[in-house]
Formats: structure tokens, sequence, C-alpha cells
């Protein structure tokens, strides 16, 4: 269900989570939160869960959460509340059967790990009973908290996902999935066709025991990310019932972009149709070591600014910790800097303190668990004051992009990964782990051209399939990456698209499977094929294949993923070829085709030929006909700059990421002015110099009156 009632929170928030039982202990409490305010922190976030405050059923212990609030408001901070409704209480189990099965039908054993300390994960909340004791559980706490002044909002579910592949195979799930195929395809007769099946009846359905048919764990995890919104969608009605004003919030833990999808997926753009505003955590590196990581922290958010342009930095982990190098005062302030460069509403750092407890002791504090200060602590009170002196532009920034799409498309995301899921070996028959490991092929193909892009100065924005037709005609060039399974609306938009004079590109694998999960006879299917004047005569696997380099306008980069022999139509041009001659790259009318992914190819072998790719995609762009200009700070390869438009002029985030002094060149015209307002950067006239790994914020204004 489409929220269409949107509340959203006017000021830019900059907030830190505090409290996930049992830690911090209470004698911390007194000496924490006069620090999170002197270091610049709006908000703390408590983090409420099921488990710890209601022990047996009807038992809820609000003395902890009481006291935190008085605490916050004496501090002047306001709270994020937050429900953690994994963590089951014993009686769930115990007294209503709320145990997980798997796909053979045994109980999966609730227990705890990371971030559910506390135990009692996962209850299956397609039972009804549980169901209807969360909803008892979560009104309880909002009426208690409702009329707190300091409250700003509620965030209903830490990280809405579905895994494992096997969740859940209990009969309230099977049922659950039984009536969504019912929804979705009418009648049995009708299912069977489509797919090619032979089920009696939609009561015989059960979940999938192996994953070498494609077809049942094709729609298997489709209906299992459906279950996930009908999670998020009663916690969200149960809120908004008791509390009509404040905002509702969720998060994305790996969000799609990232996501396995079918072993741990989750569905962003849906999700965020039900909350008033989305966010998501932020699982990157700590100290960044090359281009592909560099790059991870635009991708996520350019991913989420196209979900939804009032998103949050929800859990941004200030040092990961957990024994492992800690991460440098200039790769945290680059870090940080990068969600602000992609327009972020709001930030909430996880978490204060470092953890002492399990799977995630010693990991991501923005302090020691002593609460003494670390190297970056002082930092993320530099951005607070940068962030509070320019909240009024930071909170409506829009991202100047480039008007190039790169298509997202959820069910050519899930093809590829059931394609990889085979177990270790051919015996593995009902094991659903990856063969080849992760990222599998698609997601290497689209970190990869949003990384080479990233690396020309591009600012790109993220098109999913289902919401093209609003963002298609305002593109100048659509990259559709291994496009396996794309819809009939799609492909029809990209022809209007290239008939109006857009340029579209795609690679091989675009076309090669119709919706129903089977391969076209021929690929890519017709219309694709007619659209990009080009058959594929022959695909292999690289290390199958004699060829290994495809060459275009004179540079050659490596074959990836896939090597496809093209054979293009009298009305196309070869542009590119194998290094056995073969056709490898075909332009038709405003289109290009390539033989292969770009993105996997740069994704595995960047470090062998940079300079090849970025020349052969420069040459490619010029073909195309599409001129861009990121900035008015001239780019080098050392140099990254991102542009926001604000009311008080051009916000120009900058980002040295060599170990030298970057010295460019401004293109700022007389009738304007820049002015430093973040981090070591020296304006010299129409020379900008930055220091070695040091990130910093202009703003370019005008001068007229």
């Amino acid at each position: 269900m489409k929220n269409e009632n949107k509340r959203l929170i006017d000021d830019f928030t900059y907030a830190i989570q505090y409290y996930r039982p049992p830690t911090p202990l209470p004698d911390e409490w007194n000496i924490d939160l006069p620090n999170i305010r002197k270091l610049g922190f709006d908000a703390i976030q408590l983090r409420v869960q099921w488990r710890w405050s209601e022990p047996a059923e009807g038992k809820y212990i609000f003395d902890d959460i009481d006291k935190l609030f008085d605490l916050a408001e004496k501090n002047n901070l306001k709270v994020l509340f937050k429900f953690l409704m994994e963590t089951a209480p014993d009686y769930i189990y115990q007294k209503y059967d709320g145990y997980r099965r798997d796909m053979h039908g045994e109980i999966m054993p609730p227990g705890d790990h990371g971030a559910f300390y506390v135990g009692g994960w996962l209850p299956c909340f397609d039972n009804p009973n549980v169901k209807q004791k969360a909803i008892e559980f979560v009104q309880a706490f909002v009426n208690r908290y409702k009329d707190r002044d300091s409250l700003i909002l509620w965030n209903v579910w830490n990280e809405p996902r579905t895994r494992p592949i096997g969740e859940c195979g209990c009969e309230y799930s099977i049922k659950s999935y039984q009536s969504w195929l019912r929804q979705q395809y009418g009648t049995i007769e009708n299912l069977n066709e489509i797919f090619g099946k032979r089920w009696e009846s939609f009561e015989t359905i059960r979940p999938p025991g192996m994953p070498f048919g494609y077809v049942e764990l094709f729609l298997w995890r489709k209906w299992a990310i459906v279950a996930v919104q009908d999670r998020l969608q009663f916690m969200y009605d149960t809120v908004r019932k008791i509390d009509n004003d404040r905002p509702i919030i969720t998060h994305a833990g790996f969000c799609t972009m990232l996501a396995d999808i079918a072993g741990d997926g989750t569905d962003d753009i849906e999700n965020a149709k039900i909350v008033d505003f989305y966010g998501t955590s932020f699982p990157v590196a700590q100290n960044f070591t090359n281009i592909i990581e560099e790059a991870q922290p635009f991708l996520i958010c350019d991913w989420l600014r196209s979900v939804d342009e009032n998103y949050w930095v929800y859990e941004l982990y200030p040092d990961f910790g957990g024994w492992h190098r800690r991460v440098s005062k200039e790769d945290f302030t680059f870090k940080v800097l990068s969600t602000l460069a992609c327009g972020t509403k709001g930030i909430v750092y996880w978490q204060y303190r470092a953890e002492r407890l399990g799977s995630e002791n010693n990991e991501a504090g923005l302090v020691n668990m002593d609460g003494s200060f670390k190297d970056i602590t002082p930092i993320a009170g530099e951005i607070a004051d940068f962030v509070k002196s320019y909240e009024d532009d930071l909170k409506v920034a829009s991202v100047r992009d480039d008007k190039i799409g790169i298509l997202y498309s959820i069910d050519s995301d899930m093809i590829s990964r059931i394609e990889n899921t085979q177990g270790s070996d051919d015996y593995s028959y009902w094991s659903f782990a990856l063969k080849s490991g992760y990222p599998y092929l698609y997601k290497k193909a689209i970190w990869g051209i949003y990384t080479l892009m990233r690396e020309m100065g591009l600012t790109i924005r993220f098109c999913d399939e289902r919401n093209l037709a609003d963002e298609i005609d305002e593109l100048k060039l659509l990259y559709v990456p291994q496009g396996y399974m794309l819809n009939k609306e799609t492909i029809l938009l990209i022809d209007a698209f290239i008939k109006k004079g857009g340029f579209v590109i795609a690679e091989e694998g675009t076309g090669l499977r119709a919706e129903n999960t089977w391969l076209n006879v021929s690929f890519p299917q017709k219309e694709i094929s007619q659209l990009f004047s080009v058959k594929i005569i022959e695909r292999l696997i690289p290390d199958e294949s004699e060829v290994k380099d495809i060459s275009a306008f004179g540079f050659a980069v490596k074959a990836g993923g896939f090597v496809s022999y093209l054979e293009p139509t009298e009305k196309a041009e070869v542009i590119g070829r194998w290094d056995n001659g073969a056709v490898g790259m075909v332009s038709g009318k405003n289109t290009l085709f390539v033989g292969t992914s770009l993105g996997v190819s740069f994704y595995e072998n960047y470090n062998c030929n940079y300079s090849e790719y970025i020349k052969m995609f420069t040459e490619i762009l010029n073909l195309a006909g599409v001129e861009y200009e990121s900035h008015k700070i001239r780019d080098s390869k050392d140099i990254y700059i991102r542009q926001t438009n604000t009311p008080s002029g051009t916000m120009l985030f900058i980002f040295n990421r060599s170990n030298e002094r970057q010295f460019v060149k401004s293109k700022i015209s007389n009738n304007e002015s820049i002015k430093v307002l973040y981090g070591e950067i020296d304006v010299n006239y129409d020379e900008i110099i930055i220091a070695p790994k040091k990130s910093a914020v202009l703003l370019i204004k005008s001068n007229k009156a």
C-alpha cells in the first residue's frame, strides 16, 4: 500500500545511536550524554528490543527508556525511537509456536548474533499470533512515549530484509506464498502455462527443494521480499493509528543495490512507499584501498537518492573495529562528507561507544568502549559545526547530475543470483549457496560501470525499471548493464526514448531471458534485437573462448562475464571487434550494443589497463553525443568533485584521494566568488590547492545583485 501522506522532518538531523540493551550500562549514561551534546549532535537513538522490554507476556519494562528520555531532555537532545522486533520473547516460541521452519519443515531454533545479542532471533511474522503480540507490544510503547516532546521520529523496522533463502517454510508462510501466487496469476492453469510447470493446485505448492529449475526459487524469493513489506506495513499502521503526527522511517541494511537479492533480499523501492521517508545503513570500507571501495559510498547514496530524495544515511559506522586497523582521520572525513555530497537529509552514526558484546565486540564506536575519545571523535564534532552552520542549505540541497542513467532491474538481479545458486559443487543438490561467491555477475556489472563513470567525473542517476517512465525523458543516455529480463513496458519506453533522440547502451545479456526465466530461442529477444540492430551468434564463458580482449576506437579491454560474437543488421555499424576479428560492438540508430559486460570487465581489471577503459568510454560518450560538465572545477584522475545546488549557491565537495598535493584550475567567472566552508584547502586566485588525502567543501556564489 502506497503511503500518500508523507510526513518529513524540517531540520537536517545529525544524530548518533546510543542505547542497544544491555549497553551502554546505566552508570555510563550521565557521562556520555553531555559529551554527545558537546560534540554537536542533535539527537540520540534508543533501540527498543521486544525481548528485552517484554521478557514475559504482557510484562512491559519501561524503566531504562524512561530514564534515557529524561537524560536526553536534560541535555537538550532529541530522541529517535527504533523498534527491534526480530528479537522475540521466549513465550512467543513456547506458547504461540512462533518458530520459523526451514524449507523441509524443520524448526529453525531462535538464537543470537551481532545486533540480536539478547536472543530470540527470529520469529515468523506470518504467524498471526506472533503478529498480534508484536502489535500489542508496539501499541504499549507508542502510547507510553508519544507525548514526549523530545521524540522526533519512529523507526519501525531495523533493516527490513529476507534471510536466509529458507525463510520461512512454516504452514503460515506457505499459505501466504500460495495466496501471493494466486493474486499474481489467477488460476493454477495460468501459472502452469506461463512457467511450464504441472502443479496440481495452489494448495499443493511448497517451497523449492533445489535451485536448479530457476522458476521455483525465482517465485519463492520474489514472494519473500513482498512478505518483508507486509511486516513493515503492519508496523507502520500500528504506530500511525496512535501517533498521527511524527514521521515514521525504516532503513535498509544492505540496500537493494548491494544486497544478495535472493539470499538476503530487500526491495527499497517498495519499502519506501510504505513509510514517510527512507534510510540506509552504510556498509562501506573503513580504510579505502582502491577505486571500487572509494566509489561505494557514492553508489549507495546515489541509489538511495533515486529511491527517496529525502533519504537519511541511518547507520554510518565511524570505525569498524573488530580488531581491524583503525580508520584514518582522512578516510573517516571522506566517508562522512561523501554522504553530504550526495544530498542526504540526515546522518545517524552507529554507534557512540564501541560494542563490547557478542560477535560485534570491539566494533563501530565513535569513542572507545570506556568512553574515551578516538582520533576521529573531534572530526565528528567539526562536521557537526559545518552541518549546523549550513543546515538551511544542506536540508534542501539537490545533486546536480549529468543526465546519464544506469538501469536497475530487480528481476535481472534475481535471475543472475539464481544462475549462481548451485552450492559448492554439482552434488550440493539442496544447497542454496553462491557457486562463484559474492558479488555475482549482475552486481559486478552495475558496480563496475558505476565506478568507471565516477572515475570520469560523471554524476549518474540510477533508474529502477519500475520507475523508468517517470525518469527516462530527463536523460541524455541510458546504460543497461546485463538486462537479462526486461519487461515489455521497459522495452517500449526504451524504443520511444531512442526515437526521441536519446542514446542507449546495452551490454550482452540484455534480452537473454523471457519473463518466465526461460532463455529466449534466439537472443537478444526479437524486440531488443530490432532496437539494437544486432543478434548474438555465439555466447561463451571467457575461459572457454579463444578471445580475451575487445577493441574499439583504438583501445582494448578485457572480456567481462561473457564473450558474445555479434551479427549486425544492415542498419548497424561495427564499432568494435574481438581479437580474433569477430564482431564485438555494434552501433545502430542512437544505440550501442556491447558483446561483453564493460562493467564486469572494469570491476575485475581496472588495475590492468585503467586508461584504456577511460579512453574507450570517452569515445563511446562522443559517439552518443553526450556532453557533460559535472562541476566548475576541472577534474583530474586524483580529484573527485561533487556538486550540489543550494539556496546560497553551488556547494562543491572536493576529494583528494592521492598521496600528493593537488593543484586544480578554477573555472569561476568574474561574477562569482569562492568561499571555503570546510577542510584544508587553499583558494588562490584561479588555482585551488588541496592537501594529500584531504576532503573539503567550497561554496561558489554569484556576486550579481
